[in-house]
């Protein structure tokens, strides 16, 4: 390791760049090199493979689409104020609990 300590950090950085380069080909060769051996077994044994390689993992499920979810409180005096009932509540409904004390009376 006292090499290393020799390096100036431009010949240090360009050397890390180069490592990992060549960690990145060496492991798609084995990548490669796997995936050949397992075609050349299952043409041995007549298994036929219609691909080999890409993620292992288990697939991920499809991401679905939300709706809209529908106002459970309207404004008494004015039907386009509306909310949800989730995340934090307009100015509207602030001012309706200080004066009422509760939603009871703006409840869809």
């Amino acid at each position: 390791m006292t090499e290393l300590a020799k390096l100036s950090l431009d010949e240090l950085l360009s050397l890390q760049h180069r490592a990992a380069a060549e960690v990145v080909a060496r492991q798609s060769a084995e990548k490669e090199k796997a995936k050949q051996e397992i075609l050349a077994l299952a043409n041995k044994y007549g298994i036929e493979i219609k691909f080999v390689g890409g993620n292992t993992s288990a697939p991920k499920a499809a991401k679905t689409k939300r709706g809209s979810v529908a106002a459970k409180y309207r404004h008494p005096q004015d039907s386009s104020l509306t909310w949800t009932g989730r995340g934090r509540s307009p100015v509207w409904v602030a001012e309706w609990k200080t004066k009422h004390g509760s939603l009871a009376g703006i409840t869809i």
